[in-house]
């Protein structure tokens, strides 16, 4: 959950009327590539922090250069005489009616993402740099919301309602953004402003369905200045075909009763209703949420896993939650528990899409609906830049698999939102049936596994402007055994932010130890929760067959953005064995002949048809390598997965 959202009704203060002479709005246009221009271009946004602050005009610092002042980002410091060549030229796009922005998603898509960058535009800004500087500021504080936390629909509606009680706001709105860098998200605060009222502003009517009985307040149930109450309404259908799964050779790569062949298509369908809700206690700056929700899900004709029809229904979110902070402090704490979306960073060992399973009698396999912990006990500490996260989690794992696992960790992580972000992680299971297999039957569980795993982004590197890299590290050993494994990745890309459709490239080399039987130590990464389509299944269908443990990998990626609403992206993996011993893994793979496990080509588009709709399709074909081919006894056939689905989300 975001750690610093809280509930204030903003007073304008120290700027005369005199003062807001505003101009003109932008076309719609102009705005979303104003956004994607400078968002995903940290380096351009060059104004001072927004903690605690004066606001009035003669103590904001002044900007040079009024074409500047498109954004406002938190934790920016200018340099001391800033000028347009020092930050790559002039931020005005050059044809600002050509929208060409980073893919905008729908808010519940994007729950559970980390924060990578949050930002203040106002869409009408003053003649004034200082003014609109002085504006931004308090917007920002009334906001909240913070780069290096998880990325909340519940708190950022909350933000959104804070902001148009703000005597000076006309309207408001913000968006979300999925970032160029992997596995983040961009928020985006847009502000219409107009003249100050006198005073304060008295407190809104309450509005929602309950009050009104418009149904186009859907979803909101009920808002005041104090509560808000929300419907989750969540949901997709898609249609999915698998050509020779398992690369043909089922009967030699599966070892249950059902082994698929030739082409199989069928359809899959989903539901989330619920409620959520958010409400401010008494005076104090303490503030209780919760939400619930139900997910029913099916699966129509065969698909890779099970024979037949399925439908199923369980909970899938129920928790709640208390909040305390105070306006223009740095600091909050928020405390939440129950079954919930929980991810670490980018999911390299924590991921949202893990929490729950979604296969067998669960039904909506390649949908997976499902993603909330069983558990979690969530506490968050924000200290302005620096952000402690303490976590309990247990997975919904499938009966057929259950191992009773928890984990307890502890995160501190640092984000200065403009390109540094920084974390060190430590976790440890006090529980757990799961085997780890050793050659000479010195069997032994997870329970007692320990794992240290620090974590470093930059954006912007050596001054260039959309080159990042990042890199993660994991030292895996057990109180109960003799183990030393690590896994780990470098991640290298570029994005041609200036350029038309913003094509990027990126590359990661990614490794996973294994376990060498020579040795009395055991060696083999285990992965924990690690998931994700675009993030650490490393292959739709390769990942199927070989997870992340003894294994290399080579990525590169190619994504365009053809507008703020399209993203087309293509993956290549090429993935290779660490040990040639590979037990605990797909039995019949437990002896590789071969490091050559293998080559995937994966094309991913997405539409974003309009804040509650996402149209997703995806194209996959896997080569098997030498490991592969040797294992089964024959020559496999290539594994071809087709896919097209669209979302819900309210």
């Amino acid at each position: 959950m975001v750690p610093s959202f809280f509930w204030y009704r903003g007073i304008w203060v120290g700027v005369p009327l005199s003062m807001l002479a505003l101009t003109p709005t932008p076309s719609q246009a102009q705005i979303d590539r104003e956004i994607s221009t400078t968002a995903l271009n940290a380096e351009k946004s060059l104004l001072p922090s927004t903690r605690a602050i004066d606001l009035s005009p003669a103590t904001a610092g002044a900007i040079p250069d009024e074409n500047l002042d498109f954004f406002f980002s938190l934790g920016k410091q200018p340099p001391a005489v800033p000028t347009v060549a020092e930050v790559g030229g002039d931020a005005v796009p050059s044809d600002p009616e050509d929208p060409n922005a980073g893919l905008r998603i729908p808010p519940n898509f994007g729950e559970g993402f980390p924060i990578e960058q949050v930002f203040v535009y106002l869409r009408n800004p003053t003649d004034d740099p200082e003014q609109n500087e002085a504006l931004r500021r308090q917007l920002a504080n009334t906001f909240g919301i913070r780069p290096g936390g998880s990325f909340s629909p519940l708190f950022a509606d909350g933000a959104l309602n804070r902001v148009l009680q703000l005597p000076f706001v006309e309207g408001a709105e913000y968006r979300l953004y999925e970032s160029h860098r992997p596995g983040a998200v961009i928020v985006a605060l847009l502000v219409t402003v107009q003249p100050p009222e006198t005073g304060e502003r008295p407190a809104p009517e309450p509005t929602g369905l309950l009050v009104s009985g418009d149904v186009r307040d859907f979803p909101t149930l009920y808002q005041s200045d104090r509560t808000l109450a929300k419907i989750i309404f969540n949901g997709g259908v898609g249609g999915f075909s698998d050509t020779n799964p398992r690369f043909g050779s089922a009967r030699e790569l599966v070892s249950g009763p059902y082994q698929p062949t030739g082409t199989l298509t069928w359809g899959e369908y989903y539901l989330e209703p619920g409620l959520a809700g958010i409400t401010r206690l008494g005076d104090a700056p303490i503030y209780a949420y919760a939400a619930g929700s139900y997910t029913i899900s099916g699966t129509l004709q065969p698909d890779i896993f099970r024979a037949g029809d399925r439908f199923y229904g369980d909970i899938e979110q129920l928790y709640g939650g208390l909040l305390v902070a105070e306006t223009g402090s740095p600091l909050s704490f928020n405390l939440s528990a129950g079954r919930q979306i929980f991810q670490l960073n980018q999911g390299f060992l924590f991921s949202q899409f893990s929490g729950s399973a979604n296969a067998l009698d669960r039904g909506a396999s390649y949908s997976s609906p499902r993603t909330a912990y069983d558990m979690t006990v969530l506490a968050n500490l924000q200290m302005g830049d620096f952000r402690w996260l303490g976590f309990f989690l247990e997975p919904d794992e499938l009966p057929a698999a259950e191992s009773h696992t928890q984990y307890l960790g502890t995160s501190l992580s640092y984000n200065n939102n403009k390109g540094v972000e920084a974390a060190l992680t430590y976790v440890t299971v006090p529980r757990s049936s799961r085997l780890y297999v050793l050659p000479d039957s010195r069997n032994f569980t997870r329970e007692g596994l320990q794992a240290i795993n620090p974590r470093l982004r930059l954006s912007s590197l050596f001054g260039v402007s959309g080159l990042w890299i990042e890199g993660e590290y994991a030292y895996q050993f057990s109180t109960q055994q003799s183990m030393s494994a690590q896994g780990g990745y470098v991640w290298l890309g570029y994005t041609a932010e200036e350029v038309s459709w913003k094509p990027s490239i990126s590359y990661r080399f990614a490794g996973f130890s294994g376990d060498n039987p020579h040795t009395s130590t055991y060696e083999r990464f285990d992965p924990l929760q690690a998931s994700g389509l675009t993030d650490w299944l490393q292959g739709i269908n390769l990942g199927k067959v070989f997870n992340n443990s003894n294994t290399f990998s080579h990525r590169v990626t190619f994504k365009v953005n053809p507008s703020d609403r399209l993203l087309i992206s293509l993956d290549y993996y090429y993935r290779f064995a660490d040990q040639l011993n590979n037990l605990g893994g797909n039995p019949a793979l437990s002896t590789l002949d071969s490091h050559d496990l293998g080559h995937e080509f994966l094309l991913l588009t997405r539409y974003t048809v309009s804040e509650n709709f996402l149209l997703q399709g995806v194209g996959a074909i896997a080569f098997p390598g030498s490991a592969i081919r040797q294992a089964v006894g024959h020559t496999p056939d290539p594994w071809i997965t087709l896919q097209l689905s669209l979302f819900m989300f309210f």
